[in-house]
């Protein structure tokens, strides 16, 4: 059958004819005040149906859209205050999170962390429209859309509040902090433009919080001109001392981190990024160790701080065999990957070792993330194991892991920690 273009759904026509507008000019997206388009998006995970219009969360009521994606730790703390306020306004507010992340991963994610298996809210997932739609290069990404269908805010997370909420319901005008991200910043670029760097010997640049640029950090070679690199934005100080003191990558404990009160009042994390730091540091022909002696002097400097190493005794959690049986290891078969919770317990299946170890026991889900974790089985394939749903000893979690032929113990340790003391006295 053949259809007349006069047959064309209108809506797509509207949406091939925005989307090639914005491909021949700066690709910026809706902004501020215009309307919606009516695109479909699919699939929708915890929605009564697989696809919608996008139109069709707007109307009777507004609309929060949220843009996450599953490594985004603040976009995950976000989830529970998120349903908390769709509970509250679910007769005048949809919220709608949006990630590029297929169904398999953000099902597991949501599975996995314990603190928002109860979120329900509507997710599209492996979205590639919206993204074009509303382009951002750092997420939590929020879009505010009234009743009337047009866009009445962009900001981050931290502009959620109920106080915004409720003025977004009753069309009142919202003087909310604009996200513009720099949508032209490439994580392999340096951060000043125009740098030639055939002619370059050594660069460096400290600067203050710089909007539109997303939070990251690393050292590593750059794989097109051989320079080691130390790269940050808008991060907190102590992120940069982690990579000037090498341990950047290695799961190095921010507990390890002895810092000075004042030193930490002085450059404490502020709502409005006044203490977010950007830096970036390339090297032609030195030594890791020579490079980050040199960062940690710069950085003093800048901070105005006194910085060492020093061995200390540490508590620590190890995890560790019992026994050589290894029923530890997984008999499921390849490719199939599980994390469900049943009554009182966490079920990993199929899982790589390294999986639970830092992300379930080390990364936030009990009260003993503050130490030091050392994984000392030296088993590098997958497991299959089970966990307590909720933490409360370690004998505890030894009664599932014997079941494994594993257990974590605590004990001290003597490990490098870093010293920060501030140079400027009250």
């Amino acid at each position: 059958m053949k259809f007349s273009k006069f047959q064309v759904d209108k809506h797509v026509l509207t949406v091939v004819v925005w989307l090639l507008s914005i491909s021949t000019t700066t690709a910026q997206g809706l902004q501020i005040g215009d309307p919606i388009i009516s695109v479909e998006v699919k699939p929708i995970l915890n929605y009564t149906a697989d696809s919608a219009r996008l139109t069709d969360f707007v109307g009777s009521k507004a609309l929060l859209i949220d843009f996450w994606f599953t490594a985004c730790a603040s976009c995950i703390e976000s989830f529970p205050k998120l349903d908390s306020i769709q509970k509250e306004f679910k007769d005048d507010l949809n919220i709608l999170l949006v990630t590029f992340e297929t169904k398999e991963k953000t099902l597991r994610t949501f599975n996995t962390i314990n603190r928002i298996k109860h979120v329900k809210l509507p997710s599209v997932v492996a979205d590639t429209l919206l993204h074009l739609i509303f382009p951002h290069a750092s997420a939590p990404h929020e879009i505010w859309i009234g009743k009337d269908g047009k866009i009445k805010a962009i900001t981050d997370h931290t502009s959620i509040n109920r106080e915004n909420i409720r003025s977004l319901i009753a069309s009142e005008k919202l003087n909310l902090p604009l996200k513009k991200d720099n949508m032209e910043y490439s994580l392999f670029d340096p951060l000043i433009k125009n740098i030639d760097l055939n002619k370059m010997f050594k660069y460096n640049i400290i600067s203050s919080h710089q909007p539109g640029l997303p939070a990251s950090n690393g050292m590593y070679i750059h794989p097109d001109n051989g320079f080691l690199r130390a790269q940050a934005t808008n991060v907190h100080f102590q992120n940069l001392y982690v990579m000037a003191y090498g341990q950047w990558g290695k799961g190095f404990n921010y507990s390890r981190l002895i810092i000075e009160k004042t030193a930490l009042e002085r450059l404490k994390e502020t709502k409005n990024q006044q203490n977010a730091f950007c830096y970036d540091s390339w090297w032609r022909d030195t030594t890791r160790a020579k490079a980050c002696s040199e960062m940690q002097d710069e950085l003093d400097r800048f901070f105005n701080l006194t910085s060492y190493s020093e061995k200390r005794k540490v508590p620590c959690i190890v995890l560790r065999q019992i026994s050589t049986k290894k029923r530890f290891i997984s008999t499921a078969p390849a490719g199939r990957e599980e994390t469900y919770y049943e009554k009182d317990t966490l079920f990993l299946e199929n899982v790589y070792l390294k999986y639970p170890v830092e992300t379930v026991l080390n990364f936030g889900r009990y009260p003993w993330s503050p130490f030091q974790f050392f994984d000392e089985t030296g088993y590098e394939e997958r497991v299959s194991i089970r966990l307590p749903k909720k933490f409360e000893s370690i004998t505890q979690v030894n009664r599932f892991l014997q079941d494994f032929d594993l257990e974590v113990i605590m004990e001290e340790r003597w490990l490098d920690v870093v010293i920060i003391k501030d140079n400027e006295k009250p």
